[in-house]
Parts: C-alpha cells; structure tokens; sequence
C-alpha cells in the first residue's frame, strides 16, 4: 500500500528544496552583474575631439559591481552550495550511519 502523506511530503520537499536552490543560485548570478551594463547608473557622455578637428561622442564607462553586490552573490552561491551538499549527505547512506 502507499503512503500517500509521506510521498505528499516528499514531493513538496523536493519542489520547495529545488526552487531554492534554484533561486539563490539565480539571484547570485543576477548579483554579479549588477553596475554592468543596464544597470550602470547614467554617467552622461564624453566628447572628444581629435586633432583632425572631428569630434566623438563616448558613453562613459560604469565604476564597476559595489563591493556590496559581490558579497550577496558569494553569500547566495555559499549558501547554495551547503544546501546541495546536505542534500547529497541525506542520500547518501555511508555518510551518516
């Protein structure tokens, strides 16, 4: 006969555990990119002019990821890290007998 309570929770376990991990994993990624690209502030344009006498105009580049940014994104792929490796000693029997 099955259990259908037990195998109830552990489908919810598993969807609850693999949306997490996915998420942090996600939310890291996204981290590590920030104050590049779309995400830099707008810093205005630089003009310059050669010796010719034409003149360019250049976006100015961004300052770069705030210090800020790294450390959550190192903090979310720590703490991904430790919730696959617990998963990996909850299935492995020799590990915790």
């Amino acid at each position: 006969m099955i259990d259908w309570a037990a195998f109830g929770i552990v489908a919810l376990a598993a969807l609850v555990s693999a949306s997490v991990l996915v998420s942090l994993f996600a939310f890291g990624l996204r981290l590590l990119n920030v104050g590049l690209g779309v995400d830099a502030e707008e810093t205005g344009t630089e003009v310059h002019t050669t010796p010719t006498g034409s003149v360019t105009v250049v976006a100015a580049q961004p300052a770069g990821r705030p210090r800020w940014a790294t450390v959550c994104a190192v903090g979310c792929f720590v703490l991904c890290s430790i919730a696959v490796l617990f998963g990996i000693y909850l299935i492995v029997p020799i590990l915790h007998s």
